[in-house]
Formats: C-alpha cells, structure tokens, sequence
C-alpha cells in the first residue's frame, strides 16, 4: 500500500525534469505531493519586463517626450511584451479549462494567477518555456 501511495504522489512529478521542477516552489510541491487532487491558487511568473522597459525608456528619452508620453510609452510597451509573452499560457488554459477556476492576466508584471489550478495544469504549466517560477498565491490583507 505504501509504495503504490507513494507512487501515485510521486511519480507524477517524476514526469518533470529537473529545470521544470525547480520552477515550482517549494510550499507548491509540498502541497501537490500532499495530496493528489488538491487545488490550489497559484501566481506564474513569466520572462522579466526589465529589458522591454529600459528599451522604451531609452525611446522615450531620445524622443524628447514630456513626463506624461514616456509614461505612456512605458505602459504600452509593457502591455505589448505580456500579450507577446503570456500567449503560451493563454493557450494551455483555453486547452484546459477544466483544470482551474479562473484566470487573470497581470501585464504590469508579467504574471498570470490561476484560481483552483489542478496539479495536472501546473506540471503542464511547468514545462512551458516562457514560465519562469510558479508559487502558491499569496494573500495579505489590508486593514
């Protein structure tokens, strides 16, 4: 019993690598190892934004704009590096659907967090090149 057990938590993660198991952090794998068919809520941190946003700075500062346009121009270029960037994610969740609750898109960040994500969709998620870390979202409340 204790080696089929075993082998039905953590076999499954076997099917990472090790480059895609490190995305994962810690308390994430505890918890998919922990139990088969938890769901959890969970924030994918893709590719950094800091090379689209120097590069839009330094557009904006050869271009003379006023404090308003390079603000603009800044906010543009992040928004068009997420699209660029979370369109592998934005497939795999419209292919699975039914391995989470709801999503959203943070472009500011470059980020995605996934409601009721099912283990199955986080190793999926784990394997995409564009993702760099995935971790248990966390929530601090404000009083």
């Amino acid at each position: 019993m204790t080696i089929i057990l075993h082998t039905l938590i953590v076999a499954p993660m076997a099917s990472l690598s090790g480059a895609e198991e490190s995305k994962l952090s810690a308390e994430l794998l505890h918890a998919m190892r922990s139990d088969a068919e938890v769901r959890v809520d969970i924030m994918v941190q893709l590719t950094s934004p800091s090379e689209a946003v120097q590069a839009s700075r330094d557009h904006a500062d050869a271009a003379d704009m006023s404090r308003t346009e390079r603000v603009s121009c800044v906010a543009e270029s992040l928004q068009s590096f997420a699209a660029h960037a979370q369109q592998p994610v934005k497939d795999l969740l419209a292919q699975r659907s039914g391995l989470f609750s709801g999503s959203e898109f943070l472009w500011i960040s470059n980020s995605v967090a996934v409601k009721g994500a099912h283990r199955e969709l986080v190793l999926a998620l784990a394997r995409l090149d564009a993702v760099k870390k995935i971790d248990e979202e966390q929530v601090f409340p404000v009083q």
